[in-house]
């Protein structure tokens, strides 16, 4: 779950490019590669090509798994939290 995270998370950032994708999720480019076609098949990313080049961009649905994550994380790393089980 964290490796969609993380691409989900770098293509929101402006990473559209497959390339792109791979560096800032730090990924070697064949586990990137399977990882989108999971994404896409989800509906958590859609392509596209821009020319003549493949472009990734996160679907509406992608878009709220991401802000889901995120609200998730940090509902789980509230200091109130911790303080409570302390």
């Amino acid at each position: 779950m964290e490796v969609k995270i993380d691409i989900l998370q770098a293509i929101s950032e402006g990473a559209g490019r497959p390339t792109h994708i791979m560096y800032r999720s730090n990924l070697s480019w064949a586990v990137m590669r399977n990882f989108i076609k999971i994404l896409e098949v989800q509906g958590l990313v859609i392509a596209s090509v821009v020319e003549g080049r493949k472009n990734y961009a996160l679907t509406q649905k992608g878009n709220r798994v991401l802000e889901t994550y995120a609200n998730v994380r940090k509902q789980l790393e509230s200091p109130q939290l911790i303080a409570q089980l302390v």
